[in-house]
């Protein structure tokens, strides 16, 4: 751990940032690299920074008035790209049918 806070401090005194991404700030990129070498050292350590990242996003969730039951569900929903739910903004049996669509400015009638 002392090694990946030397490489940061020094990653950040010499201003390196992301290639792919030069507008960055060089603190952000340094924080990948460190946490990417704590990771790859101690493999250990994955399902810990999985397990603080799931509940950082559940309690920004919570911020947002949404009820999370299960701190697995926050990795799918993540991940979602399209949500699609009732009236009452819940899914009872986690299927849906698709009666209406809006789509560039037109609205279609689904039936089948």
């Amino acid at each position: 751990i002392v090694v990946c806070v030397v490489i940061f401090v020094i990653g950040v005194v010499m201003n390196r940032t992301d290639p792919s991404n030069p507008g960055s700030p060089s603190w952000l990129y340094m924080i990948l690299i460190a946490v990417t070498l704590a990771v790859a050292a101690i493999p250990e350590g994955i399902p810990l920074c999985v397990t603080i990242s799931l509940s950082i996003g559940c309690s920004d969730m919570v911020t947002k008035n949404v009820l999370v039951r299960k701190l697995a569900a926050v990795e799918t929903l993540g991940s979602a790209s399209v949500i699609c739910s009732d009236k009452t903004g819940t899914l009872t049996e986690g299927k849906m049918t698709l009666v209406n669509m809006w789509s560039g400015g037109v609205a279609y009638d689904v039936e089948g």
